[in-house]
């Protein structure tokens, strides 16, 4: 599939946009799970619902690999979790919220199943990818991560705690769309 140019722009807007808002709360601490507190996956929920699963999946990964690099310094803890968790978890958002509308199923209804489905996605990846960086490359700082068990909560934690946050947000912004003439839901 080759992308056209207004695909790129939306890439390179929904990009900026959620590395810009995720750095807004990528420096509350999280205890001991070291993973970013970030109701900013709003952004790119929205683009999953506007946009192609391809436009939020690219989106979603680039965004969380530069707001990444900006927090740690480093792209090697995203190039392991981050990254590929963001776009698989926000690719599969996106399909499956088009699959359930063409099913005729409530668009609140599909933005909920759908948005549970794809952190659930990101969620798994990010646990194994700091499993993987803590047991098989003895990343510093990572050792919690050794431990399976605490990779997933930690990872679905995080994940899912900023989840009701964004959902508000998503649906007040589609709802305005909506009545601007923008999308269809």
């Amino acid at each position: 599939m080759q992308l056209k140019s207004k695909d790129v722009a939306a890439i390179a807007i929904y990009a900026s946009l959620y590395a810009a808002t995720s750095l807004l709360t990528a420096y509350i601490p999280t205890g001991p799970y070291f993973i970013q507190f970030r109701p900013a996956i709003a952004i790119p929920m929205i683009a999953a619902i506007v946009a192609t699963p391809l436009i939020a999946g690219l989106s979603a990964a680039i965004g969380t690999f530069i707001a990444s690099i900006i927090r740690y310094g480093t792209p090697l803890l995203t190039i392991f979790s981050g990254t590929p968790a963001n776009f698989m978890g926000f690719y599969i958002m996106g399909l499956t919220y088009k699959v359930l509308r063409r099913k005729n199923v409530n668009w609140i209804i599909a933005l909920i199943v759908s948005s549970c489905l794809g952190l659930i996605v990101g969620s798994a990846i990010i646990a194994l990818g700091l499993w993987f960086l803590a047991s098989a490359m003895l990343v510093e700082g990572l050792e919690k991560f050794i431990n399976l068990e605490f990779a997933f909560t930690a990872s679905f934690l995080l994940v899912f705690a900023p989840a009701p946050v964004a959902l508000v947000i998503v649906v007040a912004i589609l709802k305005i769309l909506k009545n601007m003439g923008k999308v269809r839901l």
